[in-house]
């Protein structure tokens, strides 16, 4: 927390709101910042009564979109050629790019909201949902979905715990990505069997008529 505290607390304090937008903003860019730690350092902020708890959520759900749409049309323009040429001045690592590109390859649409839960990955999906010319609107769908979802967990996550966040922010976010998985399969069980009911009585309700 000290170390937060004086690399981004006097800044945040300073500029409010305007600040944890651009912090974002770059963040989810390409530039080498700990988005999570930042979400839960602003709940935390808002324990103390230094941020109100709304506007937080709604500043880094706003900067980390705005940055993600940004990228999405950053590679749809530029390609491949913009990422392997700039991408190591933008401080992105370049084995965790080659390893992005492959799982995106493989998850798809997927990666946008999954991605936004592994450090090193979240920065990349929207440059490759360009590339891959993944349409606008499901885009939106999944990218927004998650960077909303993502905002308001780790903002509440440092809310609720005050000045305990940093004891079990470390636990948390090295097993969140696979919690978040394990969400999305019992959605997509429950919903691959309520289809499967709802299919099984369309007959019926037809014989009966």
């Amino acid at each position: 927390m000290e170390e937060m505290m004086a690399a981004f607390g006097g800044y945040i304090t300073e500029y409010g709101y305007g600040a944890l937008f651009g912090l974002f903003f770059l963040g989810i860019l390409g530039m080498p910042l700990p988005e999570e730690t930042l979400l839960v350092f602003s709940g935390f902020l808002v324990s103390t009564g230094k941020l109100e708890y709304w506007p937080t959520m709604l500043v880094c759900f706003l900067g980390s979109i705005a940055a993600m749409t940004s990228a999405y049309w950053i590679g749809r323009t530029l390609g491949f050629a913009f990422l392997e040429r700039f991408g190591k001045r933008l401080g992105m690592g370049y084995t965790v790019y080659k390893k992005t590109e492959e799982w995106f390859n493989r998850a798809g649409k997927w990666a946008l909201p999954i991605g936004y839960f592994i450090p090193g990955v979240r920065q990349f999906t929207a440059y490759f949902a360009g590339i891959t010319r993944l349409p606008f609107p499901t885009f939106v769908l999944y990218t927004y979905a998650g960077g909303l979802f993502w905002s308001l967990l780790f903002v509440t996550i440092g809310w609720q715990l005050g000045e305990r966040w940093d004891e079990v922010f470390d636990l948390i976010s090295r097993n969140l990505a696979i919690f978040f998985l394990a969400v999305l399969s019992v959605i997509a069980i429950w919903s691959y069997f309520r289809h499967k009911m709802v299919a099984a009585r369309k007959p019926k309700r037809e014989e009966s008529q």
